[in-house]
């Protein structure tokens, strides 16, 4: 799978519908070059997932007819080997023909004991603070230590990201939680509106 790349060239013109996005995807190491923000989101949303290994944007075209063709949008591979193919459309424009391609990709990826999903799109929230914690997904040299620093205050019940912040110094304490919670090794609710009164929650800690 890791040899496998985009088979199809994304350009913009005055009169395209969606805008090209080049995006930098920690999961691959590289660019992808993606057809739509919603696209982009998706993408964000894989590149967090630790089980996800391999990403491919357009990975290839299927054609059942002269005037029936589909690129999928997105290629996924996770750690375990599973692969799961996306298509990025909003709700409100799943029309027949889109819907129609759905099941015909569908049916392919089921020939090569693939998944096949419909990433509709996240709410404005979600969205948002997704691009937030996406901007912290860089590891720094200062984090491991503040690392087990976080994990000394919050070894209490009911610390919270404000607590973190008053014992702050320099914002390594905050910027290393941030990247903390784009790993996932700090559980934070996409929906939810964020504040100095969020709680710190380790993964796997009641």
């Amino acid at each position: 799978m890791r040899q496998l790349g985009s088979v199809r060239k994304v350009r913009s013109s005055t009169y395209s519908r969606n805008v090209p996005v080049h995006a930098f995807s920690m999961t691959i190491g590289d660019d992808l070059t993606l057809e739509s923000g919603l696209e982009h989101q998706l993408m964000m949303m894989l590149d967090r997932d630790r089980d996800v290994s391999w990403l491919v944007a357009q990975p290839f075209l299927l054609r059942w007819s002269p005037r029936k063709s589909h690129y999928p949008d997105l290629l996924s591979v996770r750690v375990d080997g599973s692969v799961t193919v996306w298509d990025a459309r909003p709700a409100e424009l799943q029309d027949i023909d889109f819907n129609w391609k759905v099941e015909k990709t569908a049916e392919a990826c089921t020939t090569r004991g693939w998944r096949h999903r419909v990433f509709p799109g996240l709410s404005g929230a979600e969205e948002v603070n997704l691009r937030w914690l996406s901007m912290a997904r860089r590891q720094q040299p200062w984090m491991p230590a503040a690392t087990a620093r976080l994990r000394e205050i919050t070894h209490g019940a009911g610390v919270t990201f404000g607590d973190i912040a008053a014992a702050d110094e320099g914002g390594y304490l905050l910027s290393t939680l941030w990247h903390l919670a784009w790993r996932g090794d700090v559980e934070l609710d996409l929906a939810d509106r964020w504040s100095e009164d969020t709680p710190v929650v380790w993964a796997g800690r009641s």
